[in-house]
């Protein structure tokens, strides 16, 4: 099996800004730790800041639809990709991907990101915190991905992008039921 890191594979690894956006009722969308579980970003509860903060928030890199973004901490290793029609900013303790699509497949990065393979790599960084563990940028970026030609990648992502609609279209049915 061949490899590559994760510096390999994307054309921006950025780490967010350190600090804490002012918070608004309204305004830009900022992306939470809590809004990234299960390789989805949940936009159910928004965390809002204004037009100053997010400018701020995106001068290292503006997130565009297909970025992805990875937590840093509390959790580590929680995967998102940011979906059409969204512009956001990101909160503290995450990082932003953007594969380069001449070598990687978007989903397939965000699946091999989720792998147990990687997630492995990722729990490395377990007791690297003073406090709570932290995912660096200097790790992160040489963490291994399993690596196959674009072609399968497609291929790959698209079966896996297909069963994890299923299951998101499951899940919002059985809810839809519950309530």
């Amino acid at each position: 099996m061949e490899y590559k890191t994760i510096k390999e594979l994307c054309d921006l690894v950025v780490d967010c800004p350190h600090s804490t956006p002012t918070w608004t009722e309204h305004g830009k969308i900022v992306i939470r730790n809590n809004n990234i579980k299960n390789g989805r970003i949940d936009f159910t509860s928004p965390s809002f800041t204004d037009d100053e903060h997010f400018a701020q928030r995106i001068k290292r890199a503006v997130p565009k639809a297909g970025d992805i973004v990875i937590t840093r901490e509390a959790p580590m290793g929680e995967v998102g990709m940011i979906p059409e029609g969204i512009k956001c900013c990101l909160g503290q303790r995450m990082v932003l991907l953007r594969a380069n699509e001449r070598i990687c497949d978007k989903h397939y990065l965000l699946y091999g990101l989720q792998s147990q393979f990687v997630q492995h790599q990722i729990s490395w960084s377990e007791g690297t915190g003073t406090t709570v563990s932290n995912l660096r940028i200097p790790h992160l970026e040489q963490i291994r991905v399993p690596y196959v030609p674009l072609d399968q990648q497609k291929k790959i992502s698209s079966v896996l992008y297909a069963l994890g609609d299923k299951i998101e279209n499951n899940r919002k049915l059985n809810d839809n039921l519950a309530a």
